[in-house]
């Protein structure tokens, strides 16, 4: 076959087309029959080279997924930070959980979705739940149910030590993740889990993460509000 030199058409089944006109008008008869089997080859390949092009690629549902968290986390940390360190444990009224604590609690409970969703072990119940090997080591041993305090420290040892497991458990999602398919958010439904995760698949278990932390961020800017602070702005956190 007579070698030929060959523009950079490629992208699009238009592109392909024109680069066999190309050929045809390059080239004598005698070399364009000659090369007639590459003609073919590269006529044939078009079509696939279009419609590969329009696949989208695999795990787009989890690769969004990832996403929208590490931009959950950049906006979470950022309604932490703006509280002052001696402001920590700030609560509007004794029977609510102090700012720090809604933290702690977001970070443990997307830690313990994600941990249910991964394990291969199964827990019925809250109390073997809390027997789960998957939990990030927590700062301070402090109730995350109800109001409770923090040791005392430093309140700018306390502040980083809960931002500090706040972006480990992000961290500890978003890894997660990572280690899914497309395929496999809707699995999970039928896993044995506490009464009040029944029924969730591994789609749901993610998205109850994401809204609790909502729920709770959102709890934590009305603190700051009280306070007479101004929280970060939500689109400059959440734009896509």
């Amino acid at each position: 076959m007579i070698p030929l030199k060959i523009p950079n058409f490629k992208g699009t089944l238009l592109t392909e087309l024109t680069f066999i006109g190309y050929l045809y008008k390059t080239t004598t008869l005698k070399e364009y029959k000659m090369n007639r089997r590459f003609l073919l080859g590269a006529l044939s390949l078009a079509p696939l080279a279009l419609i590969s092009s329009k696949i989208p690629s695999q795990n787009v549902l989890v690769a969004n997924l990832i996403k929208r968290w590490k931009r959950s986390r950049k906006y979470t940390l950022a309604v932490l930070e703006a509280m002052p360190a001696e402001s920590l444990e700030y609560s509007p009224t004794a029977e609510q959980m102090s700012f720090a604590q809604h933290f702690l609690h977001l970070g443990f409970t997307n830690n313990m979705f994600l941990g249910i969703l991964q394990d291969t072990k199964t827990y019925p119940d809250f109390n073997a739940l809390m027997e789960a090997g998957f939990f990030l080591e927590r700062p301070d041993p402090i109730n995350l149910m109800q109001p409770d305090r923090l040791a005392k420290r430093d309140a700018e040892v306390n502040k980083t030590m809960v931002a500090t497991y706040v972006s480990d458990t992000f961290d500890y999602v978003i890894d997660s993740l990572g280690s899914l398919s497309d395929e496999q958010l809707s699995r999970g439904g039928t896993k044995v889990k506490p009464w009040f995760l029944a029924g969730h698949t591994n789609l749901d278990l993610i998205l109850r993460g994401e809204a609790h932390t909502t729920h709770h961020r959102a709890q934590a800017i009305v603190y700051l509000r009280l306070k007479g602070i101004q929280p970060p702005g939500y689109s400059k956190y959440n734009t896509l």
